[in-house]
C-alpha cells in the first residue's frame, strides 16, 4: 500500500499552497511517497481524470522528472503502472548533498566576486536560454503564449510559479527549490532565479522582462513585476523582507 502523503510538506522543495498547477501537486506527491504510485491513485489525490493525471505523468517522465514500471499482479491482466519521482525523498542523503552542494557554491560566489549578485545574474541569463527551446525567428511571439511557457518551465523546477493578470502583470512564485542557501545568500540566488526567467524571455523573442522583485516570507515567495522593455539589465532591482524561519 501506498504511502499517505496528503499532508502539507513545507521543506524547501515544494509550495506551501495550491499555486503551481496540477503538475506541482503530482510532482510532490511523486516526491514524498516511498513507494510507487499509479494513475488512479494520483488522479483521486489531485482531482483529475485518470486520462488528464496520465498526461501530466507520462509528460513528467519524458521530462526527467518521474520514472514509471510495471508492477506485477497476482490476478490476470495487464500489468499496472506505477509512477515514481526522480529527485529523492527530503530526507534521503542525496537530497541533502544537493542542497549542501548549493549551499557551498553559494558561499563560495558571495565571498569571492566583487559583484556576486551582477555575476550570478549573468550566469542566469545563460542558464534561461538552455532551458527553453529557441524561437524561430520567422514567427511573430506571442506573449501570452512566451508567459504561459515560462510558468509551465517554472512549474517544472518546483518554483509553484502563479501569473497575476493585473496592473502591471506580476510574476509570484510561491516556492523556493533551494530555500535555505536563499535565506542566507539571496542577493546571490535570487539574483540567479531572476537571470535565469529573463534569460528565458530573451530566447524565446519576447519583449516582456522581470523588472523587479520581492523577496518574501524568509526566501520562500517571491513577487515579481513584468514589464515590456528592450533594456538590457545587469540585474534585477531586488526588495528583500526578510521573516524568521518557517517552525520546524
Amino acid at each position: 500500500m501506498a504511502v499517505q502523503v496528503d499532508h502539507p510538506v513545507f521543506d524547501g522543495t515544494t509550495g506551501r499552497g495550491d499555486h503551481g498547477g496540477r503538475r506541482t501537486h503530482i510532482i510532490r506527491l511523486l516526491r514524498d511517497t516511498k513507494e510507487p504510485l499509479t494513475v488512479e491513485q494520483i488522479a483521486k489525490r489531485v482531482g483529475l481524470p485518470p486520462n488528464a493525471a496520465r498526461f501530466h505523468l507520462e509528460s513528467l517522465v519524458d521530462s526527467g522528472l518521474a520514472t514509471r514500471e510495471a508492477q506485477s499482479r497476482t490476478t490476470p491482466g495487464r500489468p499496472r503502472v506505477a509512477y515514481m519521482g526522480t529527485l529523492p525523498n527530503q530526507t534521503h542523503e542525496r537530497a541533502q548533498g544537493y542542497r549542501l552542494l548549493a549551499e557551498i557554491m553559494a558561499t563560495a560566489v558571495a565571498s569571492n566576486n566583487g559583484d556576486a549578485g551582477e555575476w550570478m545574474y549573468q550566469v542566469g541569463v545563460e542558464w534561461g536560454r538552455h532551458v527553453v527551446a529557441r524561437k524561430d525567428s520567422q514567427e511573430p511571439v506571442d506573449e501570452t503564449e512566451v508567459i504561459e511557457r515560462l510558468a509551465d518551465k517554472l512549474d517544472a523546477l518546483w518554483f509553484a510559479p502563479e501569473i497575476v493578470e493585473e496592473s502591471p502583470r506580476r510574476l509570484v512564485l510561491h516556492n523556493c527549490p533551494f530555500m535555505e542557501s536563499t535565506r542566507r545568500y539571496a542577493q546571490v540566488m535570487c539574483q540567479l532565479h531572476a537571470g535565469m526567467i529573463n534569460g528565458s524571455l530573451e530566447e524565446m523573442g519576447s519583449a516582456t522582462r522581470l523588472v523587479h522583485l520581492k523577496v518574501l516570507d524568509a526566501g520562500h515567495k517571491c513577487d515579481g513585476e513584468l514589464a515590456r522593455t528592450t533594456a538590457r539589465m545587469p540585474r534585477v532591482p531586488l526588495e528583500i523582507r526578510q521573516k524568521p524561519p518557517y517552525p520546524a
